[in-house]
């Protein structure tokens, strides 16, 4: 047991002897004296002791301020996103609760609310007076739960970060919408009369290297080599999803893709797209991509149709595919497993002449898709 000896008016000296060890401080104050031994005393015993007053005391709003603060900066990817998400949460119903109050039943409710759960038709997760989409509520989470995480790590230890499995809603990613036989040179002529001149470049660049809009958007002519029998754009990890560094190699039309965006006087730090965030290709698409021409077509399915070019048209390995697209793991190439399959009779029958890879037509698309 600990105890506190007063030595003179401001002085209060904190003694501690256990398990064959002794500690002292002295202290201004009784109350600061016993809150030290309090603190040592767990430490000595291996339990220690955790102040939960100062996470009781502070709100959802002020958390935020201090991730905000320790955690977001100039360098952080998608830096002014985030801050867009805890504005949201700012405004909510839950600014002002303390952090130890936030329950997931809470976040669940809140949950059925925006997305009108009660609402919905059956095997439909939205209903008709959702204010936003399934994914949409996971990015909110996601930068929610970052919030608590950083309080763990910085302040309190014992906080629950109530952004727990089953919080978040279901989301479906399988799209496998692909650019019909055909489509491609209209899309272009499309794209080619934007008022955004970059805009066409930007596509041909998606279809031919598979990069991520966040990856374009941050990218500088000093990470563009064009030149040389390997040409290339370095991606650091600043700038990619799963913050790994990779190199994607450019076919011949990429590299004059970028050739028609260079200028004659360029700084290595220049950016390649005059945009300031990703979301800028998204307006620009919706703006020259008309739906009734290009029926549930996005700026994110050229990706997929790049990868999915990448398995008909080449020979490359699945792992050699990773490297380029930036997939960590071989499950999420799965989808574009069964493009590769019916390339593989010709090796069943060498004497079979090996035909080029159709594409699949709109019937054939929405075939499978049922």
């Amino acid at each position: 047991m600990a105890t506190i000896e007063k030595r003179g008016p401001f002085q209060f000296r904190a003694k501690i002897r256990r398990r064959g060890r002794s500690v002292s401080r002295t202290f201004e104050t009784k109350s600061d004296a016993q809150q030290w031994a309090r603190v040592e005393e767990g430490r000595i015993a291996g339990d220690d002791y955790i102040d939960r007053g100062l996470s009781k005391r502070t709100s959802l709003v002020a958390a935020m301020e201090l991730y905000e603060a320790d955690g977001l900066n100039g360098s952080t990817p998608n830096a002014k996103n985030v801050r867009a998400k805890l504005r949201y949460w700012k405004a909510s119903e839950f600014a002002l609760w303390s952090i130890v109050s936030l329950r997931p039943s809470n976040l669940v409710a809140w949950r059925r609310g925006v997305l009108d759960e009660d609402g919905a038709d059956d095997g439909d997760a939205l209903g008709p007076d959702a204010e936003c989409s399934a994914q949409t509520v996971v990015h909110r989470l996601n930068t929610l739960s970052q919030v608590y995480k950083h309080w763990q790590v910085h302040r309190d230890p014992s906080v629950v970060n109530p952004v727990i499995e089953g919080v978040r809603p279901s989301v479906s990613n399988n799209r496998e919408r692909r650019l019909f036989k055909g489509e491609e040179p209209r899309l272009l002529a499309a794209v080619g009369k934007s008022s955004r001149p970059w805009l066409k470049a930007a596509v041909v660049i998606s279809l031919e290297s598979a990069m991520r809009q966040a990856e374009l958007a941050g990218l500088e002519w000093g990470r563009v080599h064009l030149a040389g029998e390997f040409p290339y754009v370095f991606l650091p990890g600043a700038l990619t999803k799963n913050k790994r560094a990779r190199r994607v190699p450019l076919s011949s039309r990429a590299v004059e893709a970028f050739r028609t965006l260079k200028p004659k006087k360029v700084d290595d730090r220049d950016a390649v797209f005059p945009v300031e965030t990703p979301r800028a290709f998204g307006h620009a698409w919706r703006d020259a991509v008309r739906d009734d021409k290009f029926p549930d077509l996005r700026w994110h399915d050229l990706r997929h149709e790049a990868t999915s070019r990448f398995f008909e048209n080449t020979d490359l390995r699945d792992n050699e595919i990773m490297t380029i697209t930036g997939h960590l793991q071989p499950e999420m190439l799965k989808r574009y497993a069964h493009l590769r399959s019916d390339r593989l009779a010709p090796r069943l029958n060498p004497k079979t002449k090996r035909k080029k890879t159709e594409r699949p037509s709109r019937t054939d698309q929405k075939s499978a898709a049922r």
